[in-house]
């Protein structure tokens, strides 16, 4: 699953450059870096009519049939699921990001690790997007099973585009088979639990985790 990550660049215009995309002049005004994507945000979303590439906003999810929000389309299976068909047919997308998060613990205690580059360069995750019905577009993230290190956390991630995927994966028509994820290419290490919060998005969040409290010492007297 993916269901929270980070873009914490500063220069939304610089990113788009990069992947040859022109920025939509609404997400470059108020653009700040993000340290806490979580499901219902607007946020960058790379797609191509035509060849020609826009970085715009939209919604991370998609309305599911009995309420709530979709944010994962398993690659094995969104080919034959009435939600995800036409959009893997049709309207294919990629999301910038630069790292997301997985959880370990109980619920009362949930432990957060942030998987990154080690360089800390943004990438781009496959994902299918979907005009809704008030005109804004949604977007469920592709996910793939997972390799380590997120298989020590979730048998579940991402699918994280290649370089050489990204055109086919942009294009109109079928969609082009996806790389088999390559164990060892992200980076992992625990944060701080503000990360658990979808109300926290500050840098804060990648903060080491606070050290283990002692447990409270007996008096034999």
């Amino acid at each position: 699953m993916c269901g929270r990550y980070t873009l914490t660049i500063t220069d939304i215009a610089a990113l788009a450059k990069a992947w040859g995309a022109e920025v939509d002049a609404l997400l470059q005004a108020g653009w700040r870096p993000r340290f806490n994507v979580a499901p219902g945000h607007r946020v960058p979303l790379l797609t191509a009519d035509h060849g020609a590439r826009r970085l715009g906003l939209a919604s991370f999810g998609l309305p599911a049939p009995r309420g709530g929000l979709l944010l994962n389309a398993r690659t094995e299976t969104a080919a034959k699921k009435p939600t995800f068909r036409d959009a893997l047919a049709r309207s294919r997308a990629a999301v910038p990001v630069d790292g997301f998060y997985e959880w370990e613990g109980p619920p009362s205690a949930r432990r957060p690790s942030w998987f990154h580059r080690a360089d800390g360069a943004p990438f781009l995750l496959a994902a299918l997007a979907v005009p809704g019905p008030d005109g804004t577009t949604g977007f469920a993230i592709m996910t793939t099973e997972a390799v380590e290190p997120v298989r020590r956390l979730h048998d579940r991630m991402p699918v994280i585009l290649s370089g050489d995927q990204v055109d086919g994966w942009l294009a109109e028509g079928p969609p082009p088979p996806l790389h088999e994820p390559v164990p060892g290419w992200l980076s992992a290490r625990p944060v701080s639990p503000r990360v658990n919060s979808p109300r926290v998005d500050d840098a804060a969040c990648l903060d080491p985790p606070p050290p283990p409290v002692p447990p409270p010492q007996l008096s034999l007297f």
